[in-house]
């Protein structure tokens, strides 16, 4: 299964807020889920467990069986997957057991084959430092777009694969983009686009017209906005700053 997976960034070491309750010697640290646009009505991914390496050992953050549509997860919003009070030093991968998984595809469900899943896990491999006394939040952008594959004929399929392409990220590290559609009736997507890398997407609010692209590295980006009606609005060289959001304000489509 390590072959199928695509870690997109590397976490780098985040000096959290202090926090008083952890045993001396150790730290909390927190796993989050997000995901961004898919073309789904649902993407249910079944996770058993989540933990994290550091010397030749894994530090188990949840056994918890939770099943998880990573759609209802895009929009800036994110799920707590695990948690733990954990030693100090230099984890190298986070691990996640999966005990089954299925995509809903216009009405119909379809079971996606996960390899190792539920045995040796999906292995993501990331590098970075935790200190004594802080709180480290990670965020595992599960792109459910990227990583259901079709097979058979593109717009007939007669089934899908699973193969994940998560970024991960240090959540201290990275700020936002946010704005308004005037006009979202027709199921709009805003994409945040970094050179030639469509790095997340989100969809619009139907009824507010809000939209947040959310866990974006510090940089300029474009942020390109369309809709089932074919009007755009488009926006380049908007700036990320970490730990801030940048307002588009108000925008139309046309």
């Amino acid at each position: 299964m390590k072959k199928s997976i695509s870690v997109l960034l590397v976490l780098a070491c985040v000096w959290g807020c202090k926090d008083k309750a952890t045993a001396p010697g150790t730290a909390t640290m927190r796993i989050f889920l997000t995901d961004a646009v898919a073309q789904y009505d649902a993407v249910n991914i079944t996770f058993t467990e989540v933990s994290a390496h550091i010397d030749s050992q894994w530090v188990l953050l949840s056994n918890q069986t939770q099943t998880v549509n990573l759609l209802d997860w895009s929009n800036g919003k994110a799920l707590l997957l695990g948690q733990a009070e954990v030693q100090v030093g230099t984890y190298t991968q986070i691990r996640l057991k999966i005990a089954s998984a299925e995509v809903v595809w216009k009405g119909v469900r379809f079971n996606l084959t996960v390899p190792s899943g539920s045995t040796s896990g999906l292995k993501l491999n990331v590098k970075f430092e935790v200190a004594a006394g802080s709180t480290y939040d990670i965020v595992l952008d599960f792109d459910a777009e990227r990583s259901v594959v079709t097979t058979g004929p593109r717009l007939n399929p007669n089934g899908f694969k699973l193969k994940p392409v998560i970024r991960a990220l240090a959540r201290a590290l990275t700020g936002s983009i946010s704005g308004t559609v005037i006009n979202p009736a027709d199921l709009p997507v805003a994409y945040a686009i970094a050179g030639a890398d469509t790095v997340t997407s989100s969809p619009v609010d139907g009824a507010s017209g809000f939209f947040r692209l959310s866990f974006l590295p510090s940089g300029a980006y474009t942020v390109s906005i369309a809709d089932t009606s074919n009007r755009a609005a488009n926006r380049t060289n908007v700036p990320v700053t970490v730990g801030t959001d940048y307002s588009l304000g108000q925008l139309t489509l046309q």
